[in-house]
């Protein structure tokens, strides 16, 4: 059977609106419910900061330092996030530490915070963090993925893989760096700050750096793409009770490359259109190709779900394309992720939410849920769950 790693114990301080948490958890389903803002998403929150230190939802760093935090002597307010995890390797501990500039307010701050990362007490890279707790989330802001704007449907790509291969995190972010320098010199250019008659020669070598961190990328994308048709097509089936699958297309900017192209006819193939751009991606001062302006197309039926989906099934899709990540996550690691899943029935038929609820309680995963309230969820289901009571930044057991 597979293995499921799960997260044996958080502990928070000054974290959004906990003062101080320490909640040991088990295997299995979780349930915590409560009323809109007593600290239920927090938790969740709080977990997927621990796996990917990245907030789902906050816009800086410093907005996750609780408001009222008064820090140390002598040490600005922090925030200090710990979990342990358990999984069929052994244990570990995550800890990322959030902490306000003392001088937050005065100008030229790099950043208003500092954040260290640390696994088993030894201070790491972030990136060196990533895929030691693996997760997924889903929240009702999700439907983004299928509604939303063409980097929603890359984030959630790229965190899927992230989480699954370090070497996809490492070069994500190699790549994000080569993009950036690249349309600095593209910019200079074509604000005459720097002779053109260079150009070709400066652009040759990060053209290269670009085609050979992006083929990776792609490749790794592409090969995700065929596996979530295979893994969230029947889920949706299930869930909406339809015969015709969700289709997932990869739209890539690199014209002529498919899942059958390796990596090396991706580069080459890459390479090729930013020769042929070059004169254009100096007019705009832009990197015009690549795996950060690309997009998925998210169908049923040939029908565009974004555009034309009713609410109902842009939820059914964007659920399936999160618990196919989960099955993604499983089949090419070994692990069961953990599932965070935020407010899940809120908008679900009786059906919908029976098939959900069956869904969440696979042997060997665990599963932590919020809702305001436990009438949506059966009788069977509540006496199997774990059950905490949430208000006021403060977890009863139920």
């Amino acid at each position: 059977m597979v293995a499921g790693m799960h997260v044996s114990h958080l502990s928070l301080r000054d974290f959004r609106n906990y003062e101080r948490l320490d909640l040991t958890l088990e295997p299995g389903v979780i349930l915590l419910y409560g009323p809109n803002a007593a600290g239920k998403t927090t938790v969740l929150e709080a977990i997927y900061f621990l796996a990917t230190t990245r907030s789902p939802r906050a816009g800086a760093d410093r907005e996750l330092v609780r408001f009222e935090a008064q820090g140390d002597i002598g040490v600005p307010p922090f925030a200090r996030l710990v979990c342990d995890v358990v999984r069929a390797d052994g244990r570990v501990r995550l800890e990322v530490v959030v902490q306000r500039r003392s001088d937050e307010e005065s100008p030229g701050s790099i950043s208003p915070t500092i954040k260290t990362v640390r696994v088993d007490r030894k201070t790491v890279r972030a990136l060196d963090l990533v895929g030691n707790l693996r997760v997924v989330l889903f929240t009702p802001a999700d439907i983004a993925l299928v509604t939303g704007a063409p980097a929603e449907r890359r984030r959630y790509l790229d965190v899927t893989l992230s989480q699954i291969e370090g070497r996809y995190v490492r070069t994500l972010a190699h790549y994000q760096k080569v993009v950036q320098q690249r349309n600095s010199l593209l910019r200079a250019w074509r604000d005459g700050r720097r002779p053109l008659r260079y150009a070709g020669d400066e652009l040759a070598f990060w053209d290269r750096e670009l085609a050979m961190a992006g083929a990776y990328l792609l490749r790794e994308r592409l090969r995700a793409v065929v596996d979530l048709n295979a893994l969230a097509g029947p889920l949706y089936c299930r869930m909406s009770g339809s015969d015709t699958p969700l289709v997932v297309t990869y739209q890539s900017s690199v014209a002529g490359i498919d899942p059958a192209s390796d990596s090396r006819m991706i580069e080459q193939a890459f390479l090729a259109h930013l020769v042929h751009l070059r004169d254009d991606e100096i007019g705009r001062g832009q990197t015009l190709i690549g795996p950060h302006r690309d997009d998925l197309l998210i169908t049923v039926g040939n029908i565009p779900m974004g555009a034309y989906g009713s609410r109902g099934q842009q939820r059914s899709a964007t659920l399936a394309l999160k618990l196919g990540e989960a099955e993604l996550m499983r089949a090419r690691t070994g692990d069961t992720p953990v599932l965070l899943l935020d407010d899940v029935l809120s908008e679900l038929d009786a059906e919908r939410r029976a098939y959900v609820q069956d869904v969440i309680e696979r042997p060997g995963q665990q599963t932590i849920v919020t809702a305001t309230g436990t009438d949506d969820f059966s009788v069977e289901f509540l006496k199997r769950a774990r059950r905490w009571r949430v208000e006021d930044g403060r977890l009863y057991s139920a």
